[in-house]
């Protein structure tokens, strides 16, 4: 190293001149293109994989804040189709529940202020997705109570139609004309596959 420097120190102003911007130029290079540990192309790669990843975390970003806006909206939404779904299994429940349904006859019979003679649950008749669930009575009272007892039952949450409403045997009863009415009284019932196919084993077993 020592007689290279010696034979530089020696060389013509020219010589010295060249030796020293070829050094500059490749110290320039070297710095340019050469990072210790890591090349230019890796680096720029790392630096496109980086935009990459932010531009995905920024959309990440806005659709996560987008659905946090709409949270309240998207539940409001959830309870008013939760409500319209309880208020349709009320109307059109997937049981019978002839039990419950035969208290409410009885609650309004009793608000009418007439009598029920006799109540009858009969066989279901299917009908597609759902069945009917016919029922029987005989009830006794005048004309108005009766009327006001076939309203009620028209107001209930659960679909109820009545049909082949009869009156008959008129009389006076304490001053009142008292009528015996018979008629059907129809609710529904929703049915799903496996209800369905029940429903149709159980006739095909009656049938036997």
């Amino acid at each position: 190293m020592e007689k290279l420097i010696e034979r530089v120190a020696k060389a013509p102003l020219g010589a010295k001149l060249a030796v020293v911007t070829g050094g500059l130029v490749l110290i320039t290079l070297l710095n340019f293109f050469v990072v210790p540990g890591r090349s230019i192309t890796e680096i720029d790669a790392r630096k496109k994989r980086g935009e990459v990843d932010l531009k995905r975390l920024n959309q990440d970003l806005t659709t996560k804040q987008a659905i946090a806006n709409d949270l309240n909206r998207f539940r409001h939404e959830r309870e008013l189709l939760q409500q319209s779904l309880d208020e349709a299994k009320t109307e059109l429940p997937e049981t019978k529940n002839i039990d419950d349904l035969l208290q409410a006859f009885q609650d309004r019979a009793q608000k009418s202020g007439l009598d029920i003679v006799t109540i009858e649950p009969k066989d279901v008749v299917k009908a597609d997705f759902y069945a009917r669930v016919p029922i029987a009575m005989q009830v006794e009272g005048n004309y108005h109570d009766i009327a006001t007892f076939l309203d009620a039952l028209g107001r209930l949450r659960r679909i109820v139609n009545v049909t082949d409403i009869v009156f008959d045997k008129p009389r006076d009863v304490s001053g009142r004309v008292v009528v015996t009415s018979t008629f059907t009284a129809t609710t529904f019932m929703f049915l799903d596959a496996a209800a369905a196919a029940a429903l149709d084993k159980g006739k095909s077993k009656g049938g036997k």
